[in-house]
């Protein structure tokens, strides 16, 4: 319990161990609010670190960070200022001293005075029991978000499709998102299994695995997941980010995912993303139109915009099945390429008219070892006659 007396606190910190705590907790700052105490970072001292909260009411992130405490206390600085002044102090201690609703900031050569909140109009950060609890490499967890983060509908008229879909099932933890024009679905099997039995699914907003990935880069030691009911928690190290989740439901994604796609075109991954990226300086700005046009052993990339110009390109590939001209928007292809580590790539196919998928061949994908999978549909765009 915050109270008002414990407005008072005395430390000295090193100026870059300052810095990387503001920059962790400063996304979780809302750039508009009503609420000014949310412009605010909680602050507080204990023993031999200090901790940082930052919250917009639907996600938070707090972290820590080493300091010599002399008084321990609690405040909210102005979490903007704070960052912009603490970023352009040399590299040095810096002594940080509170006293009722000011923070003094003591360089070696100058001293900062900021006027702050009292810290218990900050509100209270959720606290999450987990229903759920798995825990992921970070290598493992960035590449399972990257995979399926570019397929997250922004279209605020489709809240259940403004997240991915986390699920975690007989041992199995997936990612699935999906916008209605194209569908990813990353899983993996941790080595180590999954400890606590599945309570249902969740879906965990756009905005909260945006900053997972950002945190993740650098992470040593597993990640650790916690799912409530209304919550998700993701603890990083000495960083800890708990979201609210979106409620559902998500779409059965396994019913859209055709079973009748027989037609198996193969193609070396890095040669079909160069020539999607050259065809498509031709493409519609808007539907980005590329045609596959598919033959026996062979792919030819076709554009051909009426007032852009045209483009053709031939790759090899393997196919044996019926010729087959269809047609995708290019950026959606050159998405999923981007996040496939195999060598080639398996894209199965049936008419025209009905998604494809997408999937990295067995051989040569880095998560092989991990037990990962993914599989990406695309729906078609219709070529004209």
């Amino acid at each position: 319990m915050i109270t008002a007396q414990e407005v008072a606190m005395k430390f000295s910190i090193a100026q870059t161990e300052f810095l990387n705590a503001l920059q962790v907790v400063s996304s979780a700052v809302p750039t508009r609010t009503t609420l000014p105490v949310l412009s605010n970072i909680l602050l507080e001292a204990s023993e031999d670190r200090i901790e940082m909260r930052a919250t917009d009411l639907d996600l938070a992130i707090s972290t820590r960070a080493q300091a010599s405490v002399k008084d321990v206390g609690t405040l909210t600085v102005p979490a903007k200022k704070l960052f912009e002044l603490v970023r352009k102090l040399p590299r040095e201690e810096l002594k940080v001293e509170a006293k009722d609703l000011t923070l003094n900031i003591g360089s070696k050569n100058g001293r900062y005075k900021f006027l702050c909140i009292r810290p218990e109009e900050f509100p209270a950060l959720p606290s999450v029991t987990a229903d759920v609890e798995a825990s992921l490499d970070p290598d493992l967890l960035e590449r399972l978000i990257r995979r399926t983060i570019y397929s997250v509908s922004t279209d605020e008229t489709r809240p259940a499709l403004n997240g991915s879909l986390l699920q975690i099932k007989d041992d199995e933890l997936r990612l699935v998102a999906t916008d209605g024009h194209r569908l990813s679905k990353a899983s993996c099997r941790p080595a180590g299994g999954i400890p606590s039995p599945p309570k249902g699914d969740v879906i965990v907003p756009l905005k909260a695995l945006n900053q997972v990935l950002r945190l993740l880069p650098g992470a040593t030691g597993p990640v650790r997941i916690g799912i409530s009911k209304n919550h998700a928690q993701f603890a990083i190290g000495d960083t800890t980010l708990t979201t609210k989740l979106i409620e559902g439901p998500f779409p059965n994604y396994e019913q859209v995912l055709p079973k009748q796609n027989n037609k198996h075109l193969r193609v070396k991954r890095d040669d079909f993303a160069q020539a999607l990226e050259r065809v498509s300086v031709f493409s519609d700005s808007l539907t980005r139109q590329v045609k596959l046009s598919i033959r026996p052993n062979r792919l030819t990339l076709i554009v051909q915009t009426p007032d852009q110009g045209e483009a053709t390109e031939e790759l090899d590939a393997q196919y044996g099945s019926d010729d087959l001209d269809i047609g995708y928007n290019a950026a959606y292809l050159l998405d999923i390429l981007r996040t496939v580590d195999s060598e080639e790539v398996d894209i199965r196919l049936n008419t025209p008219v009905t998604a494809g998928l997408i999937a990295p061949t067995p051989q040569g994908d880095k998560g092989s070892s991990a037990k990962e999978d993914l599989l990406c549909l695309v729906m078609p765009l219709r070529l004209a006659s």
